[in-house]
């Protein structure tokens, strides 16, 4: 008999109360002793709360119930569980259809009565309404403390907080601050503004480099002039500005008159949308419209366009990498003339050189590896401190090698498969040129998952003059 042992923490609240993870997987595992069960398996979410099912080691369990590899659902108490009366209903139905049987260690219920499953039930709802009770009370806390002038989260950029969550001026910081709101005054767009802050003595709080969102949300931040926003409500005077709410309030007009209010007499249907990958970045770029007016007939031309907004944010001293549709459109038509499937006259085998399979293997390797951590865990053969450092080490392993198995684990395609390809790209050079805008953009986002670019020559200037591009790769859904 296999126990799927699961331990959930939320809050500081609840470690004080001693349902820590340690204290929760002594008490459980002395349980297991106690009745006899030597093959258990623990299922730890910490710091997770237990009003939704979306959490990674929960999620993990019901897939291994799912796959009849565990036999006892044990919990310390009901609540580590869930905290929805519907959820648990969910859970036990789940339970019941996979021949899983569910045990507190705690707490005596008998799922298989009527009488039993009516008694689970009124303890859920109670585990549920503490739960948004407490939610209500944590809300009125934070409403008060916002009242009396304490800021609850990390103080913003210029200010810092004491040990009663009183902001006070940081007085190297808001020398940046003050730059910030000096350069909008003197007319810097924000993008212009993250450049040039990218280039000061003054970094972050949080990140490598400065972008728009974070300039804007400061800047209209009413902290400048001494007051605090909490929801919808707005509390002056709680702590030392560097502004009046005069110059704050003129700040906001200079701020809303530069933006950019257009009625588009134009709208495009963009083919390619999120579907071009960056030659230069392997991001995807984004969509853009160039219009003008002919001199002769002052008709307004309109162009389709691709840019990397990325290499444009990151790299602003180079230009970067941009196509236009109707380029696409041709090297999208060549490309799929030039594709030449024969039919193998038998299956085409996996190579023995594939990456793939030693990758593999040391996925699996590595999942053995955190079993026998999590055994010598719950053996207390390793602290936990010894236990965390080893699972973080083997989890960045894990991820790199997930993200490496994904670039090389291309399917094996069949004489069928081929054929069918084969069919296909006859079918598009034929029908394509013929679709309409609409219809072509229908025909690319249902079938076709990416487009790899080669870009033969570089166009001079900040134009298209002279640009070559080739597809590489097109990639099917």
């Amino acid at each position: 008999m296999t126990v799927g042992i699961y331990i959930r923490v939320s809050t500081d609240e609840q470690v004080q109360e001693g349902y820590s993870i340690s204290a929760q997987r002594e008490r459980l595992k002395a349980f297991c002793v106690a009745q006899g069960w030597s093959d258990f398996k623990f299922y730890v979410d910490e710091g997770i709360s237990g009003r939704s099912t979306k959490r990674p080691q929960f999620q993990k369990l019901m897939n291994d119930i799912e796959s009849e590899l565990i036999d006892v659902l044990l919990v310390y108490r009901l609540d580590r569980l869930t905290r929805s009366v519907r959820d648990l209903h969910n859970i036990l139905d789940f339970l019941d259809s996979h021949k899983c049987t569910f045990r507190s260690a705690t707490e005596i219920y008998d799922t298989a009565t009527a009488m039993g499953r009516m008694f689970i039930t009124i303890v859920a709802a109670i585990a549920e309404w503490e739960s948004a009770n407490l939610g209500e009370r944590v809300r009125m806390g934070q409403i008060e403390k916002a009242r009396q002038g304490k800021w609850a989260a990390q103080p913003p950029y210029g200010f810092n907080k004491d040990e009663n969550h009183q902001l006070h001026i940081d007085e190297y910081e808001i020398k940046g601050v003050k730059l910030m709101v000096q350069k909008v005054r003197e007319g810097l767009s924000f993008r212009q503004l993250s450049i040039y802050m990218g280039s000061t003595e003054y970094k972050p709080k949080r990140g490598y480099k400065w972008h728009i969102r974070t300039l804007l949300d400061l800047m209209h931040n009413p902290v400048l002039y001494g007051a605090m926003r909490w929801k919808d409500d707005l509390y002056e005077g709680t702590h030392e500005g560097i502004m009046s709410k005069k110059e704050f309030d003129q700040l906001q007009k200079i701020i809303t008159s530069r933006q950019n209010y257009k009625k588009r007499e134009i709208s495009s249907t963009f083919i390619y949308q999120m579907k071009i990958v960056c030659p230069d970045c392997g991001n995807r770029c984004t969509s853009e419209r160039t219009t003008w007016k002919r001199k002769t007939d002052k008709v307004t031309e309109v162009r389709n366009n691709y840019r990397c907004q990325v290499c444009a944010l990151n790299k602003p001293n180079e230009a970067a990498f941009r196509v236009r549709e109707i380029a696409l459109t041709d090297a999208l038509l060549n490309y799929m003339q030039a594709v030449s499937v024969a039919a193998p006259t038998a299956p085409i085998k996996v190579e023995n050189d594939d990456p793939s399979i030693e990758i593999k293997k040391e996925i699996k390797r590595i999942e053995s590896q955190r079993e026998k951590y999590q055994r010598a865990w719950a053996s207390d053969l390793i602290t936990d401190e010894e236990f965390k450092s080893r699972m973080d080490d083997s989890r960045l392993r894990y991820s790199e090698l997930q993200s490496q198995l994904e670039q090389t684990d291309t399917p094996v395609k069949s004489e069928n498969d081929l054929i069918a390809l084969k069919k296909t790209a006859h079918q598009f050079k034929d029908n394509f040129p013929e679709l309409n805008d609409e219809e072509k953009r229908a025909f690319v986002q249902m079938f076709i998952e990416s487009i790899q670019i080669d870009v033969v020559e570089r166009p001079k200037g900040k134009g298209f003059r002279n640009q070559r591009i080739e597809i590489s790769d097109v990639k099917l859904y």
